[in-house]
């Protein structure tokens, strides 16, 4: 169960890192977020493995499994995410992005030869579905094209196949340390590239007040990457996946304490939360 305690402790971490975001995005922007988290989150891993890690597993051909992984996800995949935010609407964009447990699990199971129980497939379904009903809102007002489908489908496919490369690699470098650190870096130097290609520095929002907020979440969110690594070191991504992918559920709760989003609590809401923990408990259990 060493697996599914480091899941359902990175969905916890995500979740927290998210609340704390949340806070830090009223007088900031995403793309500032993304730099913060993610450059913190370089920083950290990497001093870490300097100390703790052997310099001689970075020689390891599978540390491109690593390097291949970080492009996918979170660089490509969250760019292409953002994109169908501003192309469709959050709302129609987010649900389907929220899918990617999917595509890493057919992906596991096509790939890298992993089992899929029934009970487990029945798991995965509902916590998907349960989160995509969390993530649901009404959508925005304004003229969208079906083309821009796409983008959150591709973002989706972009994490499944990061998460199965992060998989492959641990498969043989089983430093789950190390394997975060090249992945982080990896994302952070291509986010630096995107956002040199929009602009510069001069489109990133930083004041004293929403840094402080969202270097709080990125030190969440560090935990919450080492923990996957961790579970996927551990266990399959069939059932680290889904268990991961529960955090909105984590996070709504966390909401409605801190930040005092207690009209949220509506019937679908509801629905959403009890579809999500059935699933998640199916998944759990399943043997």
């Amino acid at each position: 169960m060493a697996a599914e305690y480091y899941a359902l402790q990175a969905a916890l971490c995500f979740s927290v890192a998210q609340i704390f975001v949340r806070r830090g995005l009223v007088q900031s922007n995403a793309l500032t977020g993304s730099v913060i988290s993610l450059g913190t989150s370089a920083m950290i891993l990497w001093l870490l493995a300097l100390i703790m890690v052997p310099l001689s597993a970075l020689s390891s051909p599978a540390v491109g499994y690593f390097i291949a992984g970080g492009f996918f996800a979170p660089a490509i995949g969250q760019t292409l995410g953002y994109i169908g935010m501003e192309r469709i609407g959050v709302a129609r964009s987010a649900p389907i992005v929220n899918t990617s447990p999917m595509f890493s699990s057919i992906l596991a199971v096509s790939i890298l030869g992993e089992i899929w129980l029934p009970r487990n497939i029945m798991g995965t379904c509902l916590v998907i579905i349960g989160v995509v009903i969390l993530s649901m809102s009404k959508p925005s007002a304004g003229e969208w094209q079906k083309k821009d489908l796409i983008y959150p489908v591709l973002a989706a496919l972009a994490f499944g196949i990061s998460t199965n490369l992060r998989k492959a690699g641990l498969m043989t470098v089983q430093v789950p340390l190390l394997a975060a650190a090249v992945t982080v870096g990896t994302a952070f130097c291509v986010l630096l590239g995107v956002v040199r290609l929009r602009g510069g520095a001069g489109i990133l929002k930083f004041n004293r007040r929403s840094t402080g907020w969202l270097f709080a979440g990125a030190l969440f969110n560090t935990g919450a990457i080492l923990s996957f690594f961790s579970a996927l070191n551990l266990g399959k991504i069939v059932r680290v996946e889904p268990l991961v992918a529960c955090n909105p559920l984590i996070t709504l709760v966390l909401a409605g304490i801190f930040l005092r989003q207690l009209e949220q609590l509506s019937a679908r809401v509801l629905l959403g939360a009890l579809v999500t923990v059935l699933g998640t408990v199916l998944v759990v259990l399943a043997k």
